[in-house]
């Protein structure tokens, strides 16, 4: 499903406004997304040029659009994804603690080849970082 973004001249100068006020990357990355959007940018050139996925942005632009930038700029919200390794936690947990030493890509390799779960390196990398793993 394709979502649209189309900004009222008000909202234009609210978003104006706001990419101004807000310091945090995070939120600059979400403001930037909805002004890409409202200028026709397909999602996938959002995502790279915000350097995030496009199911981040999917859910940045949905947030937009069911709460307004009050919803867009909160900085945790309630509909996060449950992650695909949330499932594989204590296998990875095990692993490491039976490969000490192994790097980030011998892990990435060892969930393909054990679980056929295909994930990107600094995507796995947040996840051990997120849950102490």
């Amino acid at each position: 499903m394709s979502y649209h973004v189309r900004l009222s001249t008000e909202e234009t100068y609210i978003l104006a406004d706001k990419m101004q006020e807000i310091t945090s990357k995070k939120l600059s990355r979400r403001l930037l997304a909805v002004s890409l959007r409202h200028f026709g940018y397909k999602m996938k050139d959002i995502a790279l040029i915000a350097g995030v996925s496009e199911k981040t942005v999917t859910t940045w632009i949905k947030m937009f659009i069911e709460g307004g930038f009050d919803l867009l700029l909160t900085q945790n919200y309630s509909k996060d994804r449950n992650s695909k390794l949330t499932q594989y936690k204590d296998a990875i947990r095990g692993y490491r603690e039976e490969n000490p030493d192994a790097k980030l890509i011998d892990l990435q390799n060892w969930l393909l080849e054990s679980y056929g779960v295909e994930v990107e390196q600094s995507w796995l990398f947040r996840y051990m970082e997120n849950h102490n793993l």
